[in-house]
């Protein structure tokens, strides 16, 4: 960032800012994790209390307890924000931590524990040991006494379950025993990722109410960023699930860095609240931000989110249509269509789909049918194309164009109008299925495809209790069209269609792990591999 780069630091950043901010049970509210320092510099993060003084936090979320042990002590995990343990111990003291929870917690900021995170080990046997686990948190986090308390004799908020690999048990389980030790006022949140259900949170969240769900709205195809946003449908789960005034955040990374994919403008940021304000009032809960050391190098992201969210505090009328007509443009994959109210140009007349021989403006545009094909607009006229067989036309996350992929159903019916036609192509239709493949479910999001080039993120979840190594190997079959070229954190080998990735993991295990991926497209467009064909080794 440019003021790294300057030599500033979060700690001077912060210090311009002094504004009352306080968590409100209604919302909206403005949550930051804190701890990893994900912006990696060396003063890229300042204290838990500066962040709270800024006046631009209404609670932090410390990242992370990422070791259950249960029955012993747990292991904690703030990078380079505590690193002195206990005598004889592994587990972390942290007495500034604990001055600083006082700090924020007096000024009316709420300090959340995160358990779980993607690096670690972690899972829960049953209820037995969800009970054990709740002990152990509050005699070190709450009300009980320990010999060693990681903050002393400072009392956290809340717990957050970013519960991002393993088995789902025990967990609804902990939720219960632990409004019961620490009382109703203690807030219990989650942090699904925003396909629907999460493959491990899921049930907890049907089973038991918690206060708020940190829904990741990134990293997958139904991020903030994308064509498939999918915030309607966590409305609808929380206007059902157990706690009928559970709110759901709009959770998002702070910087273009501080993700794989999904990163939001904040210009985005704006119209998106505003909307989520107007149309789901008494559900919208605000925005999280992973994290704060992202965000405060992020020039003036942090200031200016506080006051987005808080000048829209949800009081409009809820708006009927949750998918508002606006306009907006959508670049395809050699030409740009502006979308306004009398309906984009090209596109077949209204009540009516795109049909092989009908006429297009211009060339090179790509659309989804409504059967699961994709039709090129060549020469001023579309010619229909069928997907290979078991895929479906789906939009890529950027909404640049699209791609042949593995999915689940979505609208198969014309729209009404021209204009909701197109939108309905991006938000209603058929969205990626997880890949489960040795214990693993991922999450395959092609997040460009254009030029003959594509961008995509494997993002992998373990569903048992034994976690990814430091070294991780991925194998697949590519379409014979489809070449990969290059991995974030790692190589790529492909030898005719069978590919091989090897992954250096950031940690030395982890319950969950991310990979993008560049490669490009020989002809047609981009097909995603075929399900049976993963593994990870």
């Amino acid at each position: 960032m440019l003021l790294r780069t300057l030599g500033f630091t979060a700690a001077a950043l912060l210090s311009s800012f002094c504004v009352d901010a306080a968590y409100s049970s209604s919302g909206p509210n403005v949550l930051y994790y804190w701890g990893q320092n994900s912006a990696g510099g060396a003063g890229t993060q300042a204290s838990l209390a500066s962040y709270c003084q800024s006046g631009k936090a209404d609670g932090i979320i410390l990242s992370f307890l990422n070791v259950f042990n249960v029955g012993g002590l747990p292991g904690l995990n703030f990078a380079g924000a505590c690193t002195t343990t206990f005598p004889g111990l592994s587990l972390l003291s942290c007495p500034t931590i604990g001055n600083d929870i006082k700090v924020c917690q007096n000024l009316g900021v709420k300090i959340i524990l995160s358990l779980g995170g993607a690096a670690g080990s972690y899972s829960l046997s049953g209820d037995a040991a969800a009970q054990t686990f709740a002990q152990t948190l509050w005699d070190l986090f709450g009300g009980g006494s320990s010999p060693n308390r990681p903050f002393g004799s400072s009392t956290i908020d809340g717990i957050d379950l970013d519960i991002e690999g393993g088995p789902s048990t025990g967990y609804a389980a902990l939720v219960t025993a632990s409004k019961a030790k620490f009382g109703s006022s203690f807030l219990v949140g989650a942090a699904p990722q925003c396909p629907f259900p999460d493959q491990i949170l899921g049930s907890v969240i049907d089973a038991v109410p918690v206060d708020y769900v940190n829904v990741q709205f990134y990293n997958n195809y139904c991020s903030a960023a994308g064509g498939s946003f999918n915030f309607d449908t966590w409305a609808r789960w929380a206007a059902g699930s157990p706690n009928r005034n559970v709110k759901v955040m709009l959770t998002l990374p702070g910087s273009t860095t501080a993700a794989g994919s999904g990163y939001v403008p904040i210009s985005t940021i704006s119209s998106t609240v505003s909307t989520l304000a107007s149309n789901y009032p008494g559900i919208y809960g605000g925005v999280s931000i992973w994290d704060a050391s992202q965000a405060w190098n992020n020039g003036d992201f942090a200031n200016s989110l506080y006051s987005i969210v808080k000048g829209n505090s949800g009081n409009p009328a809820p708006n009927p249509n949750p998918n508002p007509t606006t306009t907006t443009t959508t670049t395809t994959k050699a030409a740009t269509t502006t979308t306004s109210a009398s309906g984009p140009t090209g596109l077949p007349p209204s009540g009516t789909c795109i049909k092989q021989g009908q006429s297009c403006a211009g060339g090179g545009q790509y659309a989804c049918t409504s059967n699961g094909a994709y039709a090129i607009c060549n020469q001023g006229t579309w010619s229909v194309q069928p997907c290979p067989g078991g895929t479906v036309c789906i939009a890529t996350d950027d909404k640049s164009s699209i791609y042949c992929g593995f999915a689940t159903p979505g609208s198969n019916t014309c729209s009404v109008s021209a204009v909701s036609r197109l939108r309905e192509s991006l938000t209603n239709g058929p969205v990626p299925k997880p890949y489960k493949s040795s214990q693993v479910s991922a999450e395959l999001t092609i997040v460009s495809s254009h030029a003959k080039k594509f961008e995509a993120v494997i993002n992998a979840r373990r569903t048992n209790d034994m976690p990814f190594k430091k070294q991780v190997t991925i194998e697949f079959t590519a379409p014979a069209n489809i070449k990969f070229t290059s991995a974030s954190n790692g190589t790529v080998r492909q030898v005719g269609n069978k590919v091989r990735i090897l992954v250096s993991n950031d940690w030395e295990s982890s319950m969950s792990l991310m990979v993008k991926l560049k490669g490009s497209v020989e002809k047609g467009v981009f097909v995603a591999f075929s399900p049976t064909t993963l593994r990870f080794k």
